[in-house]
Order: C-alpha cells, then structure tokens, then sequence
C-alpha cells in the first residue's frame, strides 16, 4: 500500500498515476476538494492527523511507502511525515515540484529572497511604493506593521477569506478576490492599474504561477520579493509524479 499525502496538484497527479498502474493508494488530504476520484486501487483519507494517530494509521493500513506531496510550505506536515515514518520504518518519499532555483539565470536575478515573513516586511517598511501581496490569505498577518494603504492582497474568493482581510483592516478597494494561477498579462494589468512597486511571493513554482509573477514584474519595472520555502532535510525527493514512477 502506498500512502500519497496530497492537497496540492502534485499529490493528486501521483495518486492518481500510480493507481492507474494498479498499484493500491491512500489519497489524504485535509479534505476533498479537487481529490483524484476514488476507484478499485484509490481510497481516500479526509482529515489531518498527528504523529501517534498517523503511525497508527500507517500501521494499520500495512503502508509500505510515503509520498509527501503537501505544499512546499507545509513544513509541520511534512515533519511529522518524516517522523512518522523513521518510527514506523518505512520509505519517505519527498514530492518536491522545482522552484524559482530551476528557472533560468535570467529569472533568478530578478527575485530578491527572504528567508521569513519578518525579515522581507522589515524590508519594506523601509522601502516606499505599493505592495501586491500574493502570499495567500493565511500569512496576511505578516504584513500588519505595513500601512495597509500602500498594500493591495491578492486572495481567494471564499466568504471566510474575505471576513478574515476585514477583520484584519483591509479596505474593499485594496482587496484582490479572484481564484488563480494568473498569466503574465493579467499580472501586468493588476500591477499597473494599482501602481505596485513591490510584488510578494511564495516559491510554489510554476503551478502557483510565480514564473508569470516574475515575468510581469520584470515587465513593468516592480521589485520580485519571495520568501524562500523552509530548509527541510528530506532523505529522498522526486520532482514529479513521472520520476516518482520510476523510482517505485
């Protein structure tokens, strides 16, 4: 049995290539949306789980290799992954999709990094013009000792997204709700119409369209802030479900 731990495009591409070869998965996410439809060699498992209750659940299950293909960002998920199975004993595969250090030197040098949120606001705090924010609605705390005139964020359309920007003090007139990736052009014109000096990001590589971010950017003469994905010591990666194929 093989155990994909998903929530992103590459976790549901891997469960749903490996059952389609016949091999026995457990997709699990924190819920349903956009999982890979369940069939005779896919089941699903909604919900989180600590480390005790994930062992369990390995053990249980006679789970023979993870796939950790939880965003880049997840890293609390991703360390009780790696603990979960040194104590159990089994394979622990990192799905990495590549990120701003794949891309081509031209692209990298665009892109100043931040190791964390507070180093990159301290930052601009110093640094006058307008921010679009693209780091997603959970990190909008982040960027509170900003002057939210100067801030425009770039969020999901959900009901409790936008009480949360409310609550938080954001005018209707700097939110951006819209469902992406967004091209090239559709960030030039959100950066142009809202007169953006600075455009914040998350290395989510090109399915959370950051190559787009970085070419409008560049475009438009805005400065590319990303704060880096946390520093992990996984014991196997893959960059794809191609390559994870492969390796099994």
């Amino acid at each position: 049995m093989i155990f994909v731990e998903g929530g992103t495009a590459d976790g549901r591409e891997a469960a749903e290539q490996l059952s389609a070869r016949g091999m026995d998965v457990i997709y699990s996410s924190i819920s349903n949306y956009n999982a890979p439809k369940q069939n005779t060699h896919l089941k699903w498992h909604i919900g989180t789980m600590d480390g005790d209750a994930l062992e369990a659940f390995l053990k249980a299950n006679a789970v023979t290799v993870f796939v950790d293909g939880t965003h880049p960002y997840a890293k609390a998920a991703s360390v009780n992954a790696m603990a979960a199975c040194q104590a159990v004993g089994l394979r622990y595969i990192r799905l990495e999709r590549p990120g701003i250090s794949a891309m081509t030197p031209e692209f990298q040098r665009i892109v100043r990094h931040f190791p964390d949120y507070d180093t990159m606001v301290a930052y601009l705090k110093d640094a006058p013009g307008n921010i679009l924010a693209t780091t997603g609605s959970r990190e909008l705390a982040h960027y509170q000792p900003l002057d939210k005139e100067r801030l425009y964020i770039r969020v999901l359309p959900t009901s409790g997204v936008l009480a949360k920007c409310e609550d938080l003090g954001y005018k209707p007139n700097h939110i951006a709700a819209m469902q992406g990736p967004f091209s090239k052009a559709m960030n030039v014109a959100m950066i142009e119409n809202f007169d953006i000096h600075f455009v914040t990001t998350k290395d989510s590589g090109d399915i959370g369209g950051v190559t787009d971010k970085i070419a409008a950017a560049e475009a438009c003469g805005a400065e590319m802030l990303c704060v880096d994905r946390p520093a992990l010591d996984y014991p196997e990666i893959v960059t794809d479900a191609g390559e994870l194929m492969s390796q099994l």
